[in-house]
């Protein structure tokens, strides 16, 4: 297959899986809400945080890691792929135990434990998978990867749904998701051996050190941003209870699902960026520049818009019982565009200086949790919103601040004002026409994009570029 032709169907794929996952797991999140309550889907949201954390500890990066060093030399995937097992089991045994001790020491309800313990079991057996389809990214062959992941969603969404309908069980929903999953890492495992590998057991100690020390510097960057969006639904639940979780993580949990669209985004430009940085710097700063240009214009309207339209968001897809989430979403609809634009000042570090990208996650974790301590006991779900916010602004300045001190430097307010002035333009209208949400969504975006029009936002460079990757494709 053409070099070209195999990136696009490779990108392409992973692309349409992502949305399909992105969609599928909200639609289960609303309908956990709207049937179970408040309570419940606070619990879930609790145990779904405490088990995402856990699996990190048990991970410790290995996946990440796996993906580059596999690429390198196919030679070793077998190696690889037994050794980083043998690690993964021994720590997914130690970090349970730790986990079965802090809960019981939490004096959690024993439905809540029993919860937290299938989640985590799903969560590492789901990091398995990964780990195997680390071979398929190995091998280009991403399209496995992405028929696997959207056949994954869709029984989630199929099963989880009749199980939520008709029997309002929590527990079983988690059980489903964990026999799921062993479906898709049976499936993964005889995909890798009748296409690409045979696995030969051969466990290497040294072999095995050497990869655990590779994996460490992976595993700061993802505890850190990991800790950073997940801790305040526990420490909400430790505070405050499952409901305050529940009205929390409804409004968060819109936020969170449009994150694909920069997070696509990133995974289109990281390699470009990856292979020109130390030959084509000027290609680089312009690919920089115009992105930063680029999320900046879509996560404003968007975050605009979800302030503007809370009210109207909440209740339609929640339900009268999540009203008090209309003033968190406000809070963090702030969250969505700054984040858009971190993402691309995050990925130019992680590029070149991925330490400086985890130093500014590891700040901004620790200011997060301090400020979940501070303002969680007096405001409840309000100061977790609050918390979010600030340290969103602060991940963004640190990692702006380091690119251009060490990469470049550009006149941001030249950006700026253009987009701005279009989306107060579309505010206005949004206040002042009484319409359905949707009409206002649509009108709104017209409203928004013609006038960036008529303010030339978009300049010759910015023509060229598309014109460019049009004839690429």
């Amino acid at each position: 297959m053409n070099g070209v032709r195999k990136i696009a169907i490779n990108t392409i794929s992973l692309g349409i899986s992502e949305i399909v996952t992105k969609i599928s797991q909200f639609l289960i999140f609303v309908f956990i809400a709207r049937i179970l309550g408040a309570s419940i889907f606070g619990r879930f949201n609790f145990a779904y945080a405490f088990s995402i954390i856990a699996v990190l500890f048990m991970d410790m990066g290995i996946n990440y890691m796996l993906i580059r060093d596999m690429a390198k030399n196919r030679s070793l995937v077998s190696k690889y792929l037994v050794n980083s097992f043998a690690i993964k089991i021994a720590l997914s045994i130690i970090t349970f135990i730790i986990a079965f001790l802090i809960l019981n020491a939490a004096d959690y309800q024993k439905e809540t434990r029993v919860l937290v313990y299938i989640l985590v079991l799903f969560a590492f057996l789901k990091s398995f998978t990964e780990l195997l389809f680390s071979v398929f990214k190995a091998y280009e062959a991403m399209h496995y990867e992405a028929i696997l992941k959207i056949l994954r969603m869709l029984a989630a969404l199929a099963f989880g749904l009749l199980a939520i309908s008709l029997y309002k069980d929590i527990i079983l929903l988690s059980v489903i998701f964990l026999a799921i999953e062993a479906v898709i890492f049976i499936l993964s495992f005889f995909i890798i051996l009748s296409k690409f590998e045979k696995i030969r057991l051969s466990f290497d100690y040294e072999f095995s050190k050497k990869i655990f020390r590779s994996a460490v510097p992976f595993s700061l960057s993802m505890i850190f941003a990991s800790i950073y969006f997940y801790i305040d639904s526990i420490m909400l639940s430790l505070m405050k209870g499952d409901s305050a979780v529940g009205i929390y993580s409804a409004a968060y949990n819109i936020t969170l699902a449009i994150l694909f669209i920069p997070g696509m985004y990133v995974f289109a430009i990281y390699p470009v960026l990856s292979k020109n940085f130390d030959k084509f710097r000027d290609k680089v700063v312009l690919i920089y520049e115009r992105s930063f240009k680029y999320m900046y214009i879509i996560g404003l309207p968007i975050s605009i818009g979800f302030y503007v339209l809370a009210r109207n968001i909440i209740l339609f897809v929640y339900g009268k019982e999540f009203f008090p989430s209309v003033i968190v979403l406000k809070l963090v609809s702030w969250f969505v565009f700054v984040k858009f634009v971190s993402f691309i000042t995050g990925i130019m570090l992680s590029v070149h200086m991925q330490r400086l990208r985890t130093l500014a996650q590891g700040i901004t974790a620790i200011l997060n949790l301090a400020l979940n301590l501070l303002l969680i006991p007096k405001y409840s779900y309000i100061g977790a919103g609050i918390a979010t916010l600030i340290s969103e602004f602060v991940l963004f300045a640190l990692t702006f601040i380091f690119v251009s001190k060490r990469i470049h430097a550009f006149n941001v307010l030249k950006i700026l004002y253009k987009p701005l002035i279009a989306a107060i333009l579309m505010t206005i209208v949004i206040v002042f026409l009484k319409l359905n949400m949707f009409l206002l969504i649509i009108i709104g975006a017209f409203v928004y994009f013609a006038a960036l029009f008529l303010l030339r936002t978009f300049d010759e460079k910015d023509y060229s570029l598309v014109r460019r990757l049009a004839r690429q494709q």
